[in-house]
């Protein structure tokens, strides 16, 4: 093969070569624009704070793929005006290079999932200066309504049982304490009774007040922190309930969604305490809504809610007959969860040190109740004889 020859070849893999890459850049420009750019858009024309992703990238685990240094480096070299913020120009020049100034492409293959979750989990300063900016549809509220709507319909199924059976439900009377999913002390071995409990309520009352106040502050609390982080704290504090009852009413039956409701409540404070500085943006810039749902205005109402509704469910525990008594430490427990559990769980628009160490803490704190009321469950004595049948 002449020297000619071999240089038009090696010319035309070069050319093909190139061709290749150019290519490869401009699917590459594509996918980022179409996964990326929207994305940087919240942030607007400053960009990500570069602090920021680099927490969300260690949190999403990436350094299980790079080293801490490699990480270092390529967030220096996409910093390149060094003013602390990535914009989606660098952002893009940070995905598009290679070697030791930009990712490359045996990198991109391995975290580009990473990296996305990273910067969708950013919230822009404009969302964490003020807290009412957080309130949307996407997705839109979901676990409230649907656990509401399969409580009524528990409600409706047993009140019709019981008409048939000539027990109509009255106001404030009327539940199948035989139905599996009652709390029943004599049947504690049924763990799922600690969970199930809440599909069942006494009397028309009992289930409308419930409904009302989860609907009431189950849905507002979706909306900012979404239904998944409303879920756990909901299901966590209706165990919760359960267990504080079973630790403290030995031989009395539970019934209702209280637990799950007061958690909500609990969490409402919960979020009060993380975000009281992001709740009282502007609000004393003349807007009524603003006024509204500041952090003063939100935790007057949960009290003035909360401890009437409370000091009426002791006077009726002490007072009512057996078949009417209340179980009020299902309230407190379930209030505690959500006030324990809404530090952790739930979304904090600008989490400051401390606020992650008390999450830690309130955490620790839930699992040690848990982990107390399993154990008095199991090697307490003073609970009704076993019905095994």
């Amino acid at each position: 093969m002449s020297a000619t020859e071999s240089g038009r070849r090696a010319g035309a893999g070069v050319a093909r070569r190139g061709k290749v890459e150019d290519i490869e850049m401009r699917k590459l420009r594509e996918d980022l624009d179409r996964n990326y750019k929207k994305v940087f858009d919240k942030h607007g024309p400053e960009g990500v704070p570069l602090q920021d992703l680099r927490q969300e990238l260690e949190e999403e685990g990436i350094t299980d793929h790079i080293t801490q240094e490699r990480l270092n480096t390529l967030l220096s070299n996409a910093d390149a005006n060094r003013d602390a913020q990535i914009t989606y120009g660098e952002f893009v020049k940070l995905m598009e290079g290679g070697g030791e100034g930009g990712v490359t492409r045996e990198e991109r293959r391995r975290f580009r999932g990473i990296i996305s979750a990273a910067i969708d989990n950013i919230i822009p300063q404009s969302m964490k200066e003020d807290f009412i900016a957080n309130y949307n549809c996407r997705p839109p509220p979901l676990f409230i309504p649907i656990i509401s709507a399969i409580e009524i319909a528990v409600f409706i199924y047993y009140a019709v049982e019981l008409e048939a059976q000539g027990r109509p439900i009255t106001a404030t009377t009327g539940v199948d304490m035989s139905s599996p999913l009652v709390y029943r002390p004599s049947r504690r071995y049924e763990a799922w009774r600690f969970l199930t409990y809440m599909f069942m309520h006494q009397g028309y009352i009992h289930i409308l007040s419930n409904m009302i106040f989860q609907l009431l502050f189950g849905v507002p609390l979706e909306f900012v922190h979404k239904f998944w982080r409303v879920m756990i704290v909901y299901l966590l504090g209706v165990i919760a309930g359960s267990l504080a009852h079973s630790c403290t009413d030995h031989y009395v039956g539970l019934v209702g969604a209280s637990g799950g409701v007061y958690a909500l409540l609990g969490a409402h404070v919960a979020a009060i305490i993380t975000n009281w500085r992001e709740m009282n943006y502007e609000c004393c810039g003349g807007s009524i809504k603003r006024i509204l749902l500041s952090a003063p205005v939100r935790l007057t109402v949960i009290l003035v809610l909360v401890l009437p509704d409370t000091g009426i469910a002791i006077y009726r525990r002490i007072s009512a007959p057996d078949e009417f008594k209340v179980g009020v430490t299902a309230h407190i427990g379930g209030f505690l969860a959500g006030l324990l559990l809404g530090v952790p769980v739930l979304k904090n628009v600008k989490k400051l040190p401390w606020e992650t160490t008390l999450g830690w803490v309130t955490l620790a704190l839930y699992l040690a109740f848990v982990a107390f009321a399993v154990m008095f469950n199991g090697f307490y004595k003073g609970y009704p004889a076993t019905d095994w049948s």
